[in-house]
């Protein structure tokens, strides 16, 4: 097939793998729909989709499935019914009916990763069509890999993939490899379905592993893809409240970040909380432990005394909030 434009903007479908209970959060409520600086985890992730551009949007439910499509809503979405807990490439075997005859990039992401950027995924799709692939997997290089799948290399190959080997059939030289899988894969939905035919549960889980159509791949004379563009804080799932509370920190260190880059000054940045929807103007002074939530919008160069909690509020330019207020 010869590169070209025309390849480099075939449409992008977004299939997001939200069907999960997340024992590990100990929780009635899905995994996905634990909150994250004020948002629904699922919610970043499709975002991300919307700034990819994704021309559909595919979202596989299962274990509180009622719940999560009533809280990110319908309008945009398709959703995909997985009605057992059979494992990843059963969850995207559900999606066959909707999705073939379709003539695109599938883009398969987990619902529990809310840190990726779009650059980092722009990187990926454009790697993916500039090497003229049709199975990528998004890695990222881990110091400590430990419990996560390993990327295997073909020798000679650069960044095409023999194998993905979970950790506990890993050979001792296996497990030193540092270059690990991130649950995120490019198909071409010409070559999905029928890797996903060949997949069987002959396992101890007795489940359909997603990552076995890599193998199935390149078993055919596929060349398939491996990109580590994917930092380790991106790669971050959040299965435990411990994860939840990491993603939380990552996020607000980059919020906070970003604004500093446009002019605001945080007297302690470390322990200021604020979300997403905030906004702040160039020369605001946010002092120690305020937290702000919701639709807050404070004007140039306005101050907000330590400890102040703010909600859904307007703060005018060069408004002075003293110490301890509750706006909201």
């Amino acid at each position: 097939m010869e590169t070209g434009q025309q390849d480099i903007q075939r449409p992008l479908i977004g299939v997001v793998l939200a069907a999960g209970k997340g024992t590990r959060m100990k929780s009635a409520l899905p995994k996905v729909l634990h909150r994250l600086l004020g948002r629904p985890i699922l919610v970043y992730v499709l975002d991300l989709l919307d700034e990819l551009e994704a021309v559909q949007k595919v979202v596989i439910v299962g274990h509180g499935a009622e719940r999560v499509q009533e809280v990110v809503g319908s309008q945009g979405l398709d959703f995909v019914l997985q009605k057992e807990q059979l494992g990843t490439g059963h969850a995207v075997q559900q999606t066959r009916e909707l999705l073939q005859g379709a003539k695109a990039d599938i883009l398969i992401i987990c619902g529990d990763t809310p840190l990726f950027t779009r650059d980092t995924l722009e990187k990926f799709v454009l790697e993916h069509r500039t090497r003229e692939s049709r199975l990528s997997i998004l890695s990222s290089i881990f110091k400590n890999p430990f419990g996560y799948g390993r990327i295997i290399k073909r020798p000679g190959c650069d960044d095409a993939i023999e194998k993905i080997v979970e950790e506990r059939d890993a050979t001792p030289d296996e497990r030193r490899v540092k270059e690990i899988n991130t649950g995120t894969y490019l198909v071409d939905s010409d070559l999905l379905f029928p890797l996903l035919s060949r997949l069987d549960a002959d396992n101890d889980q007795g489940e359909y592993y997603l990552t076995d159509i890599v193998a199935h791949a390149v078993s055919q004379g596929e060349k398939v893809f491996a990109f580590p563009f994917a930092s380790e804080e991106e790669a971050l799932g959040i299965n435990s409240r411990l994860h939840l509370s990491r993603a939380e920190s990552i996020l607000l260190d980059r919020l906070r970040s970003h604004w500093m880059a446009e002019g605001v000054t945080f007297e302690l940045a470390h322990a200021t909380y604020l979300e997403p929807t905030v906004q702040l103007g160039n020369d605001v002074v946010i002092g120690p432990h305020v937290v702000m939530e919701g639709r807050v919008i404070i004007g140039s160069g306005a101050r907000i005394g330590a400890f102040s909690y703010l909600k859904d509020v307007k703060i005018d330019e060069g408004a002075v909030i003293p110490p301890c207020s509750n706006l909201q």
